[in-house]
């Protein structure tokens, strides 16, 4: 054999390995590429057989913190195993009230309870009344208006209701803000507040009128006016279920409210423009 040949029979072999070992390694990375779908795949697939048992979301802590509390009160509180109530809202708050983390909670009959919980118990509740009897009751809010009087009302919203809760004053503690409408009545906004010397809550309690029921504007504005931080109302300061043949100079007027701490409610501080 010459050496032409044996020197073109060395290069096809070398040639063949080369080819061999790409092929090799073309097979190799195919499976690995395989392998990591399937793979994929399988942890996906779990992932959805998990979110299906947990209702077909992942909870945040904050979700998690609140379904664990509504257990802890269904199964610590006799109210609910006496009657057939149900918990429709529940979120922590922080009304001022001593002993432990201040809790709101919302039933399905609309009823508005706070509790006090501390480590293993239910240190205090408030079942929906004032130290003047007053009920906390929501209202679903085409009770009041068609216009969505609510929106513009700051702190945190009970959905579907006529209800917030939020530091309004500024004093750092949560009030529960509420438009009420009932018909001995009229039109009210009721503020509660934690009174710590009467050991509850008391309100304040504000007449006010819809403008236009279908086009607004909301007859509660949250401002600050002259450096001080409050509310302005379209009053309705004479309204009667009887009229009065000489009402209020103050009604159809926008009155202006600001917390006096030494009174400890919420005072007129004068007439703003609308």
């Amino acid at each position: 054999m010459s050496n032409e040949q044996v020197a073109a029979d060395s290069k096809d072999k070398i040639v063949s390995y080369f080819a061999i070992c790409y092929l090799l390694f073309v097979i190799c990375l195919a499976a690995i590429l395989l392998f990591s779908c399937v793979k994929k795949k399988e942890n996906t697939g779990l992932a959805d057989a998990e979110a299906e048992d947990d209702g077909g979301f992942f909870m945040s802590p904050e979700e998690l913190e609140r379904e664990a509390m509504k257990e802890f009160i269904y199964e610590n509180d006799l109210y609910f195993q006496e009657t057939d109530a149900e918990i429709e809202f529940i979120e922590k708050a922080n009304f001022g009230i001593p002993g432990g983390d201040n809790w709101i909670v919302r039933l399905n009959s609309l009823h508005i309870l706070i509790y006090v919980i501390n480590g293993g118990g239910i240190e205090e509740g408030y079942y929906g009344t004032t130290v003047s009897g007053q009920y906390f009751v929501d209202q679903y809010p085409e009770t009041v208006s068609e216009y969505d009087i609510m929106r513009d009302i700051p702190g945190a919203h009970i959905p579907d209701g006529c209800v917030s809760f939020g530091d309004f004053n500024g004093d750092g503690i949560d009030e529960l803000f509420r438009y009420l409408y009932v018909e001995e009545l009229g039109h009210n906004i009721d503020i509660f507040h934690y009174e710590p010397q009467k050991k509850g809550f008391d309100f304040c309690r504000f007449r006010f009128k819809i403008i236009d029921h279908e086009k607004g504007p909301a007859p509660v504005v949250f401002m600050t006016y002259r450096g001080r931080k409050g509310f302005k109302v379209y009053s309705n300061k004479g309204w009667n279920p009887n009229p009065d043949p000489a009402p209020d100079p103050k009604t159809d007027k926008w009155i202006f409210y600001s917390w006096n701490e030494d009174q400890r409610k919420y005072v007129e501080a004068g007439e703003v423009e609308g």
